[in-house]
């Protein structure tokens, strides 16, 4: 297949298989942007002293010729909450989920119909648990009980006498 038979700008599934290509691209914006954390200091000024990568998102203007089936998969696509890779000619662009589907119906374009599809980047992270040991927690109630063994509750009695112990006196 020739270069210039392929898509620069197309939709695809996790297997990079086209989708929707009777929604021809018209236009995309790829808005990639970040936040700056800023603090004022006394002078007056602001020290900007971190800086936070935002979700990638692109909005892309489509025209959909066969509208009575590519519709219909666009929306199934939108209310089944798959990610979608979306190639650009400034680059591919993964974990993409279909944000928003608005289209326009109008009398000049009879035969078409114009759809903006709005991605938006899903950043995926695996959080990691583990324990801290006692020396790390700031109470003892929260420290790990793994490799404890039985534990007996203390009698009231008992806990009374404790806190009485450790109380602190003005």
């Amino acid at each position: 297949m020739s270069l210039a038979a392929q898509d620069v700008v197309a939709v695809m599934d996790g297997e990079y298989r086209p989708l929707f290509e009777l929604a021809r691209p018209a236009k995309a914006s790829v808005n990639e942007y970040s936040k700056l954390a800023e603090h004022p200091v006394e002078s007056g000024g602001t020290i900007v002293d971190n800086r936070v990568i935002q979700p990638t998102e692109i909005e892309m203007m489509v025209w959909v010729t066969d509208y009575a089936n590519t519709y219909p998969r666009i929306k199934q696509a939108f209310n089944r909450h798959e990610l979608f890779i979306v190639q650009m000619r400034t680059g591919i662009y993964e974990n993409m989920a279909l944000e928003a589907i608005p289209h326009e119906e109008t009398a000049e374009s009879f035969d078409v119909v114009e759809m903006a599809l709005k991605f938006r980047e899903v950043k995926l992270v695996a959080a990691q648990f583990q324990s801290l040991p006692p020396a790390k927690v700031s109470s003892k109630r929260d420290a790990s009980t793994v490799d404890k063994g039985e534990q007996k509750p203390k009698s009231v009695l008992a806990q009374t006498a404790d806190k009485a112990a450790t109380a602190q006196w003005p």
